[in-house]
């Protein structure tokens, strides 16, 4: 602050004293105030916080011998987006414009070479390249070596091109100055829209808020190359307009209006010399140059990649030296490399997806045996590869997919003796619980408990996913159950032997009881023939139904009923026939009378009839019958 304010009291004493016709002199003459025997320092001595090592540790060795012009004058101008808000957050920024100013004061001619921001470069001090407006960031911003770092890396990349002083202003002092000026007159090729804000095409009066939205503007195809391109007929639409209304001399004055926003190792009699200079350039003697190259996508980052032989070619026009350049960053080497590197990316990312696919099919094959170590492991890898491939890592993504690989192969290895023992086990469970159905009348109660607890045992260890424990309980299981059936068996083999005694047993007694109800059945058949005279047909029908009884009790195989239908015929057989037999010793008896009471008629008569006749004479038709009937049953 103490030298803005030397610097305004400067300004004061040089516009009202006599004795400026001294420092007229030297203003009017710039050359003297650049003269490169007392040139600032591209590199500082003073210790960067932010690396704990002095910028001039890192200076590149192609600095070492820098061209030195005794008739130019190079100083590196540097827009930086920044705002109170960012001032209060931030504290360093990238430079959002980069121009490098040169200055031939002896012939009147002025190059500015624009360098895109996102140009692919190596920032000394830092192991990769990266875009060239982080070189402030990079040197500590505006509390550290901004400037000094950004110097010295646009140095670096114009092959040791010495850049003597530098400009950094916040970009809204344009907006400032713009307004002071009364506007400019400008021809706008493009519709500019900014917030709310619109600025159509055609020529027109811009402010300052206008002309600081149309040099931001980048939305269009080539994005920031555009926006250099009408940054560079903005300025110069600017600089004509100041020429031409005398207010280039002011330039001083509008310094100090907006110096707090402006940081530069000029001095107040170089920026007025500046100032002076400019009014006797013409418009046609400011060249404008932009860093030839292309647009290279890395890591889905977009970068401006150099065309290092054009480069060189620009630098050999303008300075009229020969810069060395390295071929690995020119911009067709890096396209070959990103080709390379995509092709390996691609080939690493479908090795590291296929991994991740087998990696998901080993969790969901082996969900119920995996336990969550493993499960978390793998979930990791997955994870970790995902977020190489995210970084685009070529070196990790394949690096953790052969360890994934290796290790989940290992562990199928692991998980199909797993699932092979668990499988065994759970058929072992199946024909155990088999087992205790099938000897389930001869397993006792006590077996089957201690066998249902070693079962719930070897489930146990299933579930625990213990494989150790799993192989010890199934085998612990199987001694036991083979003991116990074994003895099952043997009761099973006792009961079955004890049961076929008995079966044959009661085969021997059913057959024993057929054959008697066959021989009752077979002497009722005998004694209802003969008695079949005298035997009713009452009593021949209830022989009927028994027999009937009878042979339905043999063909049920049932012996009981068998024996109790035989006796019921026997008896009831019995019964009939001791009541047939006792009407034939009454038919017998009734007959003897008869023959008797007969002999006497006959004796009486004195005629005797032959026996026949006699018999004949005696008998009822009945009678006749059932004797004809007896005496054929006896001829049989």
């Amino acid at each position: 602050m103490k030298k803005y304010v030397l610097i305004v009291i400067a300004v004061v004493i040089l516009s009202i004293s006599g004795y400026a016709v001294y420092n007229y002199n030297q203003i009017n003459n710039p050359k003297e105030l650049f003269d490169n025997g007392h040139e600032n320092k591209i590199i500082s001595d003073k210790e960067n916080e932010n690396t704990n090592m002095t910028v001039s540790d890192e200076i590149d060795p192609f600095l070492e011998d820098a061209y030195e012009f005794k008739d130019r004058v190079n100083f590196l101008f540097l827009g930086i987006d920044a705002n109170k808000q960012r001032y209060k957050t931030m504290g360093a920024f990238r430079t959002d414009t980069i121009m490098l100013i040169s200055i031939d004061f002896d012939n009147k001619k002025v190059d500015i070479i624009s360098i895109p921001r996102d140009s692919y470069v190596k920032i000394p001090g830092r192991k990769n390249k990266e875009k060239i407006n982080a070189a402030f960031v990079r040197g500590g911003g505006f509390e550290g070596q901004g400037f000094e770092k950004t110097m010295e890396t646009v140095s670096n990349f114009l092959g040791g091109i010495p850049i003597h002083y530098y400009i950094g202003i916040d970009m809204n002092v344009v907006k400032e100055i713009v307004d002071i000026m009364g506007g400019v007159d400008y021809e706008v090729d493009v519709r500019v829209k900014v917030g709310n804000r619109v600025i159509e095409e055609g020529f027109q009066r811009l402010n300052g808020q206008q002309v600081l939205d149309y040099a931001r503007y980048r939305k269009t195809a080539m994005g920031d190359i555009d926006r250099i391109g009408r940054q560079q007929k903005i300025v110069l639409a600017t600089f004509n307009q100041l020429k031409s209304t005398d207010q280039i001399l002011k330039l001083p004055r509008y310094y100090t209006a907006v110096m707090e926003k402006v940081h530069t190792n000029l001095d107040i009699k170089q920026i007025a010399g500046l100032a002076l200079f400019a009014t006797r350039v013409d418009l046609e003697d400011i060249r404008f140059h932009t860093i030839p190259g292309g647009f290279l996508d890395m890591d889905r980052i977009s970068y401006w990649g150099i065309d290092e032989y054009k480069k060189k070619e620009l630098i050999k026009e303008i300075f009229g030296v020969e810069i060395e350049i390295d071929p690995t960053n020119d911009i067709k080497y890096i396209r070959r490399e990103l080709e390379e590197k995509e092709k390996a990316f691609k080939a690493a990312v479908a090795k590291g997806q296929e991994v991740i696919n087998d990696a998901n099919q080993l969790i969901e094959n082996y969900e119920n045996i995996i336990k969550d170590q493993q499960r978390e492991k793998i979930r990791s890898y997955i994870s970790q590869i995902n977020q190489a491939i995210e970084d685009g890592d070529i070196d990790d993504i394949n690096r953790l997919s052969s360890e994934a690989r290796k290790y989940i192969a290992s562990l199928q290895v692991s998980l199909n003796e797993h699932n092979r023992v668990i499988q065994q086990a759970q058929a072992t469970i199946d024909d155990i619980s088999s087992k205790i159905e099938e000897y389930k009348s001869f397993i006792k109660d006590q077996e089957k408990d201690q066998l249902i607890k070693k079962i719930d045992a070897v489930k146990h260890s299933i579930d625990s996913k213990e494989l150790k424990s799993i192989i010890q309980t199934i085998e612990d299981l199987e001694s036991y159950a083979k003991d116990v059936f074994k003895s099952c068996q043997q009761r099973k083999e006792a009961k079955e032997k004890e049961t076929k005694e008995k079966e044959d047993k009661a085969i021997a007694e059913r057959n024993q009881a057929i054959k008697n109800a066959n021989g009752v059945i077979s002497h009722v058949n005998e004694q209802m023939s003969k008695y079949k005279g005298i035997i009713t047909e009452d009593e021949r029908s209830t022989l009927k139904k028994k027999i009937d009884a009878v042979n339905k009790a043999i063909n049920s195989n049932d012996t009981q009923a068998i024996n109790k239908a035989a006796e019921d015929l026997k008896n009831t057989g019995t019964d009939i026939f001791n009541l047939c037999e006792k009407r034939k010793q009454e038919e017998a008896n009734k007959e003897s009378k008869q023959d008797s009471a007969e002999q006497n008629d006959n004796t009486e008569g004195n005629q005797e009839d032959p026996p026949e006749q006699k018999e004949s004479k005696k008998a009822s038709p009945e009678q006749k019958e059932s004797k004809k009937a007896s005496d054929e049953e006896s001829n049989k």
